[in-house]
């Protein structure tokens, strides 16, 4: 460049401004040391100052809209203003019937207008009166009667209109953001995707040649246009009627078009935004004993303006606050708080926070814990003397599956009677050493029954539907005349007798009754005996009164038994029963760690000597799953879309049908428990934003963690966890990428644009048992991308290639996508399979569920690998040719696994340093898992709190050194993320399709922490 004062050109531009985010930090502002060598010059404390300084510079891009139109309304300048409405947004015609109703037609409104630079001429008419009215000026959009040709039309379409991303950024602005960093540049490479065209066209140009024309139900573009119609908008200024012709670029400023000699005018009819749409999210679950039945565990609707340009985080908060998590184990977060957090940068926490739903702590069973709450709170007088009273203390520990443990204590006074009264604070658990967070169930007596029933057709009609609700009511009805707090819960089961018993005595419960004629359908396995024989006692009630199937029965396992015929004598014997058994005063339970070790137990009564130990093993059985969640799901529905829903971690139902019987095992279990240490993110636009816009938005979610930082660097503790209590803002770096617009998505033949609107779930799930993190990306069906062409005609072919593109950008930046797995196969088309027989036969016979509905499902087209190496297919929708690579899960995207080096974890603080912090908090910095602000951020810690009085549950047992554990703690975060970004996700920050450069991550063999952190004057110790 020959001027430092010269602006950069378009493509050095983004070049050089990507080269500037990473050297600026990009989320790398963690390091405890960054300040050391920093000049700020004028630009405030780095780097959030540089940051603050380059958001300035964005908003003066061509394509940052936003900005732009802040401007010129402040410009006041009514031909600055027409000039950038007519020539900044890309015309959207209708797929329909082109522009029969330009008048009135609208696509996605003017503030997703603004957002992504495409809008319909009536859109544009609108943004256009909307500025000149905020500037002062009176106007009013007008329909224009012309004499345009059709040709011309076209002509005045298909063109590009956004604007380039070009920010003036020189290079002495450069060079003053190196200072005040104190950074130096080193060896760091630019790429885009390799041959994307080439790719792009040989992916769209195979799957065309094997699509017959007669598979195809396009509809060609009915050519319409209402050439009396035309939105423009007339104003007024010192009281002069002026014009502003925004629909042919080459209308001077103050003209209508020339084809109106007349001047003919209409006012246009009041501008309505597209018609609003609710979305609805839940999240449910799916537990061992319960598979067939989802519960719901947090639900929410929004208007879908309310959704567009924003992220909603889907997470589950870990129930402690910071200073729990800086002091506890990782392994003993035992509940989880379910919530849907709305993300919006431009709106107040108030207006979040209306639109965030949280769901009621829950434990690793899907059991909502205060539903099942019972302990009464005792006053501070009642405390004292029931600590004097106590002389004595005995308990019995119960394994349970792991990591759950259930205690039952009994303090005693001088007559050997129990003590009531004491709740959770005036216990401590220490196991192996490990102070423990325990949960109190109860601190009185209070029976927890576990009703089962078997639901198969040979069970009489007393004991289905109706039938046994009322036989649970009258059971209930008749404990609670002794035990006033007693609970009877029920579940179904089918007639696998062996295996729901075995569930049902790992139940938290006191007793089972199992309502059952004996009609059993798995076998007995021996393993299991020690979990048979311990456990709550069972009473098998008889509903037939017949010994033929319970004499089988007998033959493997002890229980008592009811007979069952007549249910008022059934209630009768169960009472007998009853109230033969000694039921516990006190159960806590808690999560424990290290399975396969040798466990003691220290129990104290806290400002007294009693004390008991309590050793204990966990059943060394793989197929000892307790009642734990075995699966989640999220369900997204709309008016219009119907019912998209996604397994976010174990048990797939789609493959357990038919009489597949899939059981359940810990591998599921354990998808499902890092799922809940992770989070999720899903975003929405209309169209992806201008890339400009979409970085400012980016580095406006980093400027959020300012507060907490500085007050941290300032060694002003009590505020940086003030002010992280009040959480920070997310924006996932993987959306520069994923989530950008199509490239040439308008050219001289046709426009390629979202009939719907843009969804996807990231979803990050830190490696707590598999020692790897995965990072994965899906692409919800809810784009519907089409292609409207000159000529009216060939929009399919057009809408496939265009959207090629998508499978290309997930091959580039995914190890595991639809594309690298399909690369180089044999593929076959669903509706030609009936002409291959022997694979037919072949794919029915390996996985007769998975082939049957796709080769059989014709609503869409879908290629399928004839090798079977992969169950990735390709799914096209035979009306516009929208293309999805969809994974074996049947999700639309990709993922990649990092390694992480995660070990026993049994010191407490280094134990959150590595994996609490950097999965939770520290991912907050990279995007993934923030707590952001709104309700979450409100909640996140306050809502704990409150729990925690209510319950007398989360509390911090040993508050000794605490300052300097948190202290240590927040350092250990900020060093240990700092790292963990560098590590794994600089290098994906963004990719190319057309404008976002990507950097490299530096290859395997030849890059180390230390060559990473060596680009900036800054080290972590």
């Amino acid at each position: 460049m020959k001027d430092h004062n010269t602006p950069f050109v378009s493509n050095t531009s983004r070049r050089d401004f990507f080269k500037q985010l990473v050297l600026a930090g990009s989320g790398l502002y963690l390091s405890p040391l960054l300040f050391q060598s920093c000049n700020t010059e004028d630009l405030g404390r780095p780097p959030f100052g540089v940051w603050e300084d380059m958001i300035k510079m964005l908003e003066q891009s061509p394509d940052h809209l936003v900005g732009r139109r802040k401007v010129l309304v402040a410009s006041k300048n009514p031909k600055a203003m027409t000039e950038f409405v007519r020539d900044s947004f890309q015309i959207l015609p209708s797929k329909r019937d082109f522009y029969k109703y330009i008048a009135t037609e609208t696509q996605y409104g003017t503030e997703m207008a603004l957002r992504c630079g495409l809008a319909t001429p009536r859109e544009k008419a609108e943004i256009l009166k909307n500025m000149l009215v905020e500037a002062g000026f009176e106007a009013r959009v007008v329909w224009e009667t012309t004499t345009i040709s059709l040709d011309k039309v076209k002509d005045i379409t298909f063109r590009q209109y956004i604007p380039e991303f070009d920010p003036p950024i020189s290079n002495r602005k450069m060079r003053k953001w190196h200072k005040a960093l104190g950074v130096t540049e080193t060896n760091r490479s630019f790429e885009t995707i390799p041959d994307f065209q080439q790719k792009t066209e040989a992916l769209a140009n195979d799957l065309l040649g094997q699509i017959k024309e007669e598979y195809i139900r396009e509809k060609p573009t009915e050519q319409g246009f209402d050439e009396k119609g035309i939105p423009s908008v007339v104003f007024y200024e010192n009281e002069e009627e002026k014009y502003a012709h925004i629909f042919d670029p080459e209308v001077p400023f103050g003209q209508l078009h020339p084809t109106n000699e007349n001047k003919e005018l209409k006012d246009a009819r009041e501008f309505k935004e597209p018609k609003e749409q609710d979305i609805t999210v839940t999240l449910s679950c799916r537990n061992v004993m319960d598979k067939w039945n989802e519960t719901t565990l947090v639900s929410g609707t929004w208007k879908l303006s309310e959704l567009l340009g924003n992220q909603l985080q889907v997470q589950f908060l870990n129930n402690m606050t910071f200073g729990d998590q800086a002091t506890k184990s990782v392994s003993q977060i035992s509940n989880f708080t379910p919530c849907l957090a709305l993300q919006d940068i431009h709106k107040d926490v108030s207006y979040v926070e209306k639109r965030s739903f949280l769901g009621e702590p829950i434990t690793l069973e899907g059991e909502k814990v205060l539903e099942r709450y019972t302990p009464i709170v005792p006053s501070e007088e009642e405390l004292t003397v029931a600590l004097n009273n106590i002389r004595s203390l005995e308990g019995k520990v119960y394994p349970q599956a792991f990591p759950k443990v259930r205690l039952e204590l009994e303090p005693k006074d001088a007559e050997g009677n129990i003590v009531g009264g004491l709740s959770i604070g005036n216990f401590e658990l220490v196991d192996n050493g490990q102070p423990i967070v325990g949960w109190m169930k109860q601190n009185s007596i209070s029976p927890k029954i576990l009703l089962m029933y078997d639901t198969s057709g040979s069970m009489p009609k007393a004991y289905r539907g109706d039938g046994i609700k009322e036989f649970l009511t009258q059971t209930e009805g008749m404990i609670r005349e002794a035990y006033p707090s007693a609970q009877v819960f029920l579940q179904e089961t089918d007639s696998t007798l062996y295996t729901s018993l075995l569930n049902g005595k790992q139940f938290d419960a006191d007793l089972i009754l199992y309502a059952t004629d004996g009609e059993n359908s798995d076998e007995y396995d021996t393993s299991y005996e020690s979990i048979y024989n311990a456990g709550p006692p069972a009473i098998l009630l008889n509903v037939y009164n017949k010994e033929i199937h319970y004499k089988r029965l007998r033959e493997n396992i002890d229980f008592t038994e009811i007979a069952a015929d007549d249910q008022e004598t059934t209630i009768a014997e169960i009472k007998k029963y009853v109230d033969q058994l000694s039921f516990p005063t006190y159960v806590l339970t808690y999560n424990s760690f290290e399975e396969d070790k040798d466990h003691k137990l220290i129990v104290k009564i806290k400002g007294t000597e009693h004390q008991i130990e309590l050793p204990y093993n966990f059943p060394m059985n793989d197929n000892v799953l307790g009642n734990r969640m075995i699966g989640l799901y999220l369900t997204i529905k709309g008016k219009g879309m119907g019912t998209i829903k996604r397994v976010l971690a174990g048990y797939e139902p789609h493959l357990d049908r038919n009489g597949a019987h899939i059981k359940p095992n810990r591998q599921m279990i354990h998808e499902v428990h890092e799922t809940l240490l992770g989070g999720l993110v899903m975003s929405f636009e209309r169209e992806a934003p201008t890339l400009s816009l979409q970085l400012t938005e980016y580095l406006q979610t980093l400027l959020s963690n300012r507060e907490w930082f500085e007050a941290y660097q300032d060694n002003n503790i009590p505020k940086a966890l003030e002010e992280l209590g009040k959480g920070t803002l997310s924006y996932p770096q993987i959306l520069l990428s994923m989530m950008q617009p199509l490239q040439d998505q308008a050219t001289e033949k046709a426009i390629t644009y979202p009939k719907g609107f843009r969804t996807c779930i990231i979803k990050a799930i830190p490696g707590y048992y598999n020692k790897k993190t995965r990072i994965s990306f899906d692409y919800l069906p809810t784009s519907e991308y089409l292609s409207v062409t000159r000529s009216g005609e060939g929009g399919f072919r057009e809408t496939l290639k265009k959207t090629a593109q998508l499978a290309i950008l997930e091959g580039h930046m995914f190890d595991d996508s639809a594309y690298s797995h399909l690369k180089g196969k044999p593929l076959l088309l669903n509706m030609d399979s009936g002409s291959d027989e022997q694979f037919v036969k072949k794919a029915y016979k390996e996985n007769f569920l998975h082939y049957y509905s796709i080769l059989l499902g014709r609503s869409e087209l879908k290629f399928v690998d004839t090798t079977l190496q992969t169950k990735s297919i390709w799914k096209i929708d035979r009306t516009n040719g929208e293309l999805y690579g969809i994974l074996p899960d049947e999700t639309g995207g990709g993922g990649s696994t990092t390694e992480e080096q995660l070990k026993a974890l049994q010191v407490v603080v280094q134990e959150y340093s590595k994996l609490v912090a950097r999965m939770n908090l520290g991912m907050t910095m990279t995007g993934i898992g923030t707590m952001p602000i709104g309700i979450v951020a409100t909640y996140s810690i306050t809502l704990v709190k409150l729990y925690a009085l209510a319950s007398q549950a989360i509390i911090i047992m040993d508050a000794g050194g605490m300052d300097e554990k948190i202290n240590e703690a927040l350092g250990a975060l900020a060093c240990d993320v700092y790292k963990e970004i560098l590590y794994s996700s600089m290098g994906r920050i963004g990719t190319a399709i057309s404008t976002l450069e990507n950097i490299n991550a530096a290859s395997p063999g030849n890059s180390t922490i230390e060559k990473l952190i060596a680009g900036f004057s800054v080290s972590c110790s």
